[in-house]
């Protein structure tokens, strides 16, 4: 009898300690959901120092949540990004602060649709002193932000430091997930462009020269825009416009073109809608599914061996192009004064000195193509 005694005693403890780590887990996990929930409370698009994160804007007067984005907004998954998205904003605002950019000739918050939704507004930046009757070559840049974060506002540096080498930019917003999914998303970029286009003769433009830039998760947005622009039969399944523009130029920095594949799909396919595998775009949400539908203009990738997030897709990315016929320029940056070049340095960083000469590197790229597209027309 004492040795029965003794077995139940340590069965009740052991039961006692599960008990407690299961509280402990419980606990842990009220205060984890009570933190996200304060962190991403909506915020009033009327309200001064706006974070821009998607799922957190509310307006009296226009509405951000799509219907087909319904439900995508409670998945734990967005909730946790969300958050983290929230945090990268202010690290993002302390490297702003310590940047002098170049004074440039700029008109901002242009809704390129007027609808009064704070997403959908670019910006046009070119160089001091432009003459009435001058024309410069045209960059139009996506930003990044892993499609939940940011606005034009995040890339304005970078983009006036653009301008400031001698072209016209134009710097769009997108609505961000998980107000809308990436096809949504594609469908504001393609009403951007359509905006650019109708509207390029009222700026310095040179109409004939268009490079097409994007970082991340706006490298994405922008390699699938350039193949919808060329294939109606896409543009229907992503509903998008025909933008009508000709990209003469690609610049594609640390894109994230493969949704569907690695451990980051946990969260990419999600961006796509919580119904993501019922949806016509499932069969497009990786770059060689789409690939074929458009031949792609000269294209110039950047990475980094501190590329984290995107060092592999991008090495991807132009291997598929080049085994389709792309000419391609792939700069796979090593360490640089002993550190490591972190994802999308050159965008965030653009007035370093090694953000200067990745800037200046890709410019000349797209010199060349305007070069050499003279010289095809002159023969």
């Amino acid at each position: 009898m004492p040795e029965v005694k003794v077995k139940v005693s340590k069965k009740g403890k052991v039961k006692k300690a599960l008990t407690a780590v299961i509280c402990v887990i419980l606990a842990i996990a009220v205060v984890a959901t009570v933190f996200i929930s304060v962190v991403t409370r909506k915020q009033n698009d009327t309200d001064e120092n706006l974070v821009y994160v998607g799922g957190m804007l509310k307006s009296d007067t226009i509405e951000y949540q799509s219907e087909s984005a319904k439900g995508l907004e409670k998945n734990p998954v967005m909730k946790l990004m969300e958050m983290i998205w929230y945090f990268c904003s202010f690290g993002d605002e302390k490297k702003h602060e310590k940047q002098t950019p170049p004074e440039v000739e700029m008109v901002k918050d242009i809704p390129y649709i007027d609808d009064g939704n704070l997403y959908h507004l670019l910006d046009v930046y070119y160089p001091k002193g432009t003459a009435s009757d001058e024309k410069l070559p045209v960059i139009i840049d996506i930003h990044g932000g892993g499609w939940m974060y940011a606005t034009k506002d995040l890339n304005e540096y970078y983009c006036r430091a653009l301008a400031d080498r001698g072209f016209v930019v134009f710097n769009m917003s997108y609505r961000l997930v998980p107000d809308v999914t990436v096809d949504e998303q594609l469908q504001d970029v393609a009403y951007a462009l359509k905006w650019i286009n109708e509207n390029m003769s009222s700026y310095p433009c040179d109409t004939e020269n268009i490079m097409l830039t994007g970082d991340s998760a706006g490298g994405m947005l922008s390699v699938y825009s350039e193949v919808l622009l060329q294939s109606p039969e896409l543009r229907e399944v992503f509903g998008v416009v025909d933008a009508g523009i000709d990209i003469d130029a690609l610049v594609l920095t640390s894109p994230v073109a493969y949704m569907k594949d690695g451990a980051i799909s946990v969260y990419t396919k999600l961006l796509w809608g919580t119904d993501y595998k019922d949806r016509k775009t499932y069969n497009y949400m990786n770059l060689d599914e789409i690939i074929d539908y458009a031949q792609l203009p000269p294209t110039y990738l950047i990475t980094s061996s501190g590329d984290s997030i995107a060092h592999d897709q991008t090495l991807k990315a132009n291997e598929l192009l080049q085994s389709k016929g792309v000419e391609t320029v792939l700069r796979d940056y090593d360490k640089f004064e002993g550190k490591s070049l972190p994802h999308v340095f050159s965008i965030l960083e653009p007035f370093d000195e090694i953000g200067t000469s990745t800037i200046d590197d890709a410019v000349e790229f797209y010199r060349n193509v305007i070069e050499e597209n003279k010289t095809a027309q002159v023969q």
